[in-house]
């Protein structure tokens, strides 16, 4: 069976399998862009799913980041909002979420892949700058400030999240220039299947964060969002994960780099002869974010999550 048009209303669909072994693969959706099709790609996931009798399970698709000289809303299971400039110039938002679920809520992920970032862009420049690729470690968004060093100009950029830590907001300290005073500009951290909004206080506009099992950070002034997370549960088998800065077969089966467009959903009945059980085992949500509070010193942060897992 195959799911590729995206889900409305962001409502996950009830679908149902039968006893035995399932081989669910998963392409995230790609981060809405300008002109350069390359930005916010979407990653690919698979794993095999064994069942001793007949379940009921969830899906949803999601749908490619969209594009706007006006900011677009988004909600659960959606890529993060893009903000705009003094300049009214379109930017993008990040791609909602693709996975499957035990509950209609995804708070019993089996597998989800993570969606790119959304582009932002300053017009008066003619750049457009990109989202970051979705995956098990997403990529930043491209952003460049101007008028100010490049060691802050870069942290404009959203942040690419990870399986255990959202992707943390471009920030922007603002400033004065021959015509206007800038505020400072921060965009929001991603969040659990929610990428981070974005913000600026420039002319340029800035791109949302994309969703996944923790969503990319909101690109600040002129930056592109990241790329939210994969993730595979450790009831899954023989998984892969690929970030879509990687070659995959698309589901029309030519080769791709990284998922273009919406999502999609392939199970199919599979038999493998040699399984091998996902031992990529996940902290709480909860704790993740006592894990993040406390992130410096690094080695603090190793040894803290490294006794978390002791204790599961």
């Amino acid at each position: 069976m195959k799911f590729d048009q995206p889900t409305r209303n962001y409502q996950p669909v009830q679908f149902q399998l039968t006893k035995g072994s399932w081989l669910f693969r998963l392409w995230g959706t790609q981060g809405g862009f300008l002109y350069n099709n390359n930005g916010g790609k979407g990653a690919y996931s698979e794993g095999l799913f064994i069942t001793d009798y007949n379940i009921t399970l969830y899906y949803h698709v999601g749908k490619m980041g969209s594009c706007a000289n006006t900011v677009i809303t988004t909600s659960t299971f959606d890529g993060g909002s893009n903000f705009i400039g003094r300049d009214n110039d379109r930017s993008c938002t990040g791609g909602s979420a693709t996975f499957i679920s035990r509950d209609e809520n995804g708070e019993q992920l089996l597998l989800i892949s993570g969606a790119g970032g959304g582009s932002g862009q300053y017009a008066a420049k003619n750049v457009e700058f990109i989202g970051g690729f979705g995956g098990p470690f997403a990529g930043d968004g491209v952003g460049q400030a101007f008028q100010i060093e490049e060691s802050e100009a870069i942290k404009v950029r959203g942040k690419g999240a990870t399986r255990i830590h959202p992707g943390d907001g471009g920030s922007h300290p603002g400033g004065t220039n021959d015509k206007y005073i800038n505020r400072p500009a921060l965009g929001k951290r991603g969040e659990y299947l929610k990428g981070g909004d974005a913000d600026t206080g420039a002319s340029g506009s800035s791109g949302g964060g994309g969703s996944g099992y923790f969503g990319g950070g909101g690109g600040a002034d002129i930056g592109g969002g990241g790329g939210g997370s994969s993730y595979a549960s450790p009831d899954l088998y023989n998984v892969i994960l690929l970030g879509g800065d990687k070659a995959v077969d698309s589901p029309s089966a030519t080769r791709e780099v990284g998922h273009s467009n919406n999502g999609c959903i392939e199970i199919i009945k599979h038999n493998p002869y040699t399984i091998e059980k996902n031992n990529n085992s996940s902290c709480n949500r909860k704790i993740v974010s006592i894990v993040y509070y406390f992130h410096y010193p690094t080695y603090f942060s190793i040894l803290f999550l490294g006794f978390l897992f002791e204790i599961k």
